[in-house]
């Protein structure tokens, strides 16, 4: 394993306290598989470009994260329409991305989701 690996999975275990038991892949997706979801993956970034010293480049939060909040009117909406729900549909934000971020320095949208 290299460094880089080892200082992401240490900095995802520690920030959503997943167990040492539970293998971290690097297809696991932030917000579907580890739980990382609202304000939690707004402050979640924030250390991660910090930590690793990434430019946050183009990140924008909405493209892979939903906010907080629950509206009664946007879940019906999503339950009957399928164009809504593909407005909705968030990109997947994987251990990978993370990984390949740190590599190069910057979050590069279309680089990373190479």
């Amino acid at each position: 394993m290299n460094t880089t690996h080892a200082r992401l999975e240490a900095f995802i275990r520690h920030a959503t306290g997943m167990s040492t038991n539970r293998p971290l892949k690097p297809t696991d997706r932030l917000e579907s598989d580890l739980g990382i979801t609202g304000d939690d993956a707004d402050d979640f970034m924030g250390a991660f470009f910090d930590q690793f010293s990434v430019e946050p480049g183009d990140f924008r939060f909405d493209r892979y994260f939903s906010g907080e909040g629950f509206n009664p009117f946007v879940i019906a909406l999503l339950l009957f329409s399928k164009k809504a729900r593909q407005r909705y549909e968030k990109e997947p934000l994987t251990v990978a991305m993370l990984e390949h971020a740190i590599e190069l320095g910057i979050w590069d949208s279309r680089k990373l989701a190479e």
